[in-house]
């Protein structure tokens, strides 16, 4: 066999060893499923065996689930039944063998590969860090498809299968033993002492009957058609308010597992087969399914050929919101942090911010009070220039002002080593202009945290004129062990999301000071899919920060950058936003109301067709989009668009940035931005690429771009 290896023990015990050749990972494709089901209908036949163990030759991985690149591929609803009846029915035999098999969970186990878990007989995972089991299909717009929303409830229950399913949520070891969603867990080099445990009692034939949560305490009122009503509707209205039904996919597993509960297997298989076929040939599918493949192509992109350095010893200075962060994020993943302070007060200042982030950890049972306080152990701070000589990596914070940040450089490259790396987190300023009187320059970078550090996964990775190769693989090898996506941007004003993003906030107030009122502008925005209207995400940002990187791209890009008045007046005010609990709105606690006061800088009383809200706000950020593809500020379509969904929440439902230019025809947003600039002027004018994509009729996931 290609895919699998088998062995058979004197006593009658079959290994089933799954090991695809020239792969990191165990999926189950097309070919797979094939080789498996030729071997498990000569197990059929096998009157010898009395056990067989399944398990993974891979390191870190049981099985990954299905292969995505054939569901994506898929051309039709008779390919995707097709796969999906593959699956189903290779499943079903597995189940029907006539001896007990089980699965050995060492690494992840996800979809197929639980849902070949969920066929077996027993379950065995190991208590290991790297083993997670879930469901995590709803991620990429589609539901368990070979017979996961048919077998996870008899095992857990109805109401916590719908939550597994629907929240992707991927369990350790312990709590899927906790679950009964497995029979046992234990420490990896335990795994084969209790493989021979299962031997001996299959071989005494008292190997005990699974553990299951129904089978325990929860199974009888679930069977009440009105409790399950009320699960389902309960669920459905979370997720409404969450998703505002733009995924399909969470909905469509409560309906199923409506309509199927109480059913034959094969009755459940079938509306689970045609659920899945429907989702699976939705756009939105097909946009969550390539923004995977982009983040996984991501993972393996170094952004340069150079070996990376490894980092253990950190140092932050500029203790702020970002700084502090950015500090967490290195002591969570078991760095030791020095931070550079200017008082004791903002040392304080600093570590109670970095407790508060482990203390919301904490309240989700993913770190206890001892952890958190051996973490703790390795941050460290001082005043003055001490203690940062084994500091092999450091990271600035401060201000973005680039006098300041050269004076930090200055002084903290008389205490470095010479190969130790420093980064600046600012956001606009260039990395060569800030290099320019460093005296090692190659070691110099910008690394581009965005808030807040604890929740958003991009990382934009610029380098300067001087930066070397090897500080480059450095930084992006070090983004990534930190749990980020960084993405290569080309130094220039703004880098890439800041660029992009600007013109859709700036073109949100212009429509305010024309008349439109400021919730009117955020709601349609939020009915778009963007996580939040431009207006609280400014006030979120800060009005002071807003202002300074607006003039910071009016004096690069001229004209249609030119910032609006109206925030300088904000800031005479000091309505800075929800740090000073005042922007374009009032906060009070968790809500906010308009600022009546912003109303007086309106300067005209005119009223827009909503949908003429939505094109200004996202053709303008096409625009500028495409211009940063054509000044080759990052290396293509496909990374401007996992930039834009994880930097900004660019709603992924839509693919990214510039796959919903691509759903609008290229040709119908030059024709826009077209009628745009007629009425508005400048910063609607098309890009010279986008006008040649027009004539070509191209597009920018059909082409090169």
């Amino acid at each position: 066999m290609k895919y699998f290896q088998y062995t058979e023990d004197e006593d009658g015990i079959g290994t089933l060893l799954f090991d695809t050749p020239n792969s990191s990972a165990n999926v189950f494709s097309n070919e797979t499923m094939d080789e498996l089901n030729v071997f498990l209908e000569h197990l059929q036949t096998e009157t010898n065996l009395k056990a067989l163990f399944i398990q993974s030759a891979k390191d870190g991985i049981f099985i990954a689930g299905a292969d995505i690149h054939e569901i994506k591929t898929a051309k039709n609803e008779n390919e995707v039944n097709a796969f999906i009846q593959k699956g189903q029915n290779l499943f079903n035999k597995l189940e029907k063998l006539t001896f007990p098999v089980i699965a050995l969970i060492d690494g992840m186990c996800f979809g197929g590969g639980l849902e070949l878990a969920l066929a077996c007989s027993y379950r065995i995972a190991t208590s290991q860090e790297h083993t997670r089991i879930g469901f995590p299909e709803v991620n990429l717009g589609i539901l368990p498809g070979f017979g996961g929303t048919q077998r996870l409830s008899p095992l857990v229950g109805y109401a916590k299968a719908i939550e597994l399913i629907v929240g992707a949520k991927l369990l350790k070891g312990e709590k899927a033993l906790y679950l009964g969603l497995v029979d046992a867990c234990v420490p990896k080099g335990y795994l084969d002492f209790k493989k021979e445990e299962y031997i001996k009692l299959i071989l005494e034939g008292s190997l005990p009957k699974r553990i299951t949560k129904q089978a325990q305490n929860i199974a009888w009122y679930e069977n009440l058609s009105f409790v399950r009503e009320m699960i389902g509707k309960f669920a459905k209205k979370k997720i409404l308010q969450k998703t505002k039904g733009n995924y399909p996919a969470p909905l469509t597993v409560i309906d199923v597992m409506q309509k199927s509960f109480s059913k034959p297997l094969e009755e459940g298989l079938r509306i689970e087969r045609e659920a899945e076929i429907k989702l699976v040939m939705s756009p939105v599918s097909k946009n969550l399914i390539e923004l995977f493949l982009i983040a996984e192509e991501l993972k393996h992109d170094t952004f340069s050929t150079s070996k990376p350095k490894k980092i253990m010893y950190t140092a932050v200075v500029g203790t702020g919101t970002m700084g502090s962060g950015i500090a967490w994020l290195m002591n969570y993943h078991d760095m030791d942090v020095r931070l550079k302070v200017r008082s004791y007060e903002s040392a304080a200042k600093a570590i109670k911010n970095i407790r508060k982030i482990y203390t919301a950890i904490m309240k989700r049972h993913r770190l206890d009070t001892r952890e958190v306080g051996l973490k703790m152990d390795r941050v460290s701070f001082h005043r003055e220039y001490i203690g940062f000589k084994n500091t092999e990596f450091l990271l600035e914070a401060v201000n973005e002002d680039i006098l300041m940040k050269q004076e930090v450089y200055e002084a903290f490259e008389k205490v470095l080593s010479q190969d130790a790396v420093i980064a600046s987190n600012t956001s606009s300023i260039s990395i060569s202009a800030l290099a320019k009187t460093l005296q090692y320059p190659h070691r110099f970078i910008g690394m581009h945290f965005f808030n807040p550090v604890n929740k958003m996964p991009l990382v934009e990775i610029i380098a300067g004129e001087k930066t070397d190769e090897q500080t480059i693989s450095t930084v992006v090898s070090l983004a990534k062990e930190l749990g980020k996506t960084p993405i290569k941007i080309k130094d220039s004003p703004g880098f890439l999301v800041n660029r992009v993003l600007l013109p859709y906030i700036k073109e949100a107030v212009l429509m305010f000071e024309e008349g439109l009122d400021i919730t009117l502008i955020d709601e349609e925005l939020l009915l778009f899919g963007m996580p939040m209207g431009p207006f609280e995400l400014l006030d979120t940002v800060g009005i002071d920060v807003g202002a300074s990187v607006s003039d910071i791209l009016y004096k690069a890009y001229g004209e249609r950058m030119i910032p609006s008045d109206m925030m300088q007046k904000m800031l005479t005010k000091n309505w800075l936003g929800k740090k000073t609990k005042k922007g374009f709105y009032v906060y009070d606690n968790q809500e906010h109301i308009p600022n009546e006061g912003i109303y007086a800088f309106q300067k005209e009383s005119s009223a827009l067709d909503k949908q003429i809200i939505v094109e200004r706000a996202i053709l303008i950020m096409i625009n500028e989009a495409s211009r940063c593809l054509e000044e080759n500020v990052v290396h293509n379509a496909r990374y401007l668009d996992m930039a834009m969904v994880m930097g900004t929440g660019f709603p992924a439902f839509r693919g990214g940035l510039m796959k919903y230019a691509d759903s609008l025809g290229i040709k119908h947003v030059v024709t826009s931005l077209q009628q745009l600039y007629s009425v508005y002027g400048e910063r609607f004018k098309p890009s010279k690429l986008l006008e040649d994509m027009a004539q070509k009729d191209s597009s920018f996931y059909g082409g090169a771009l």
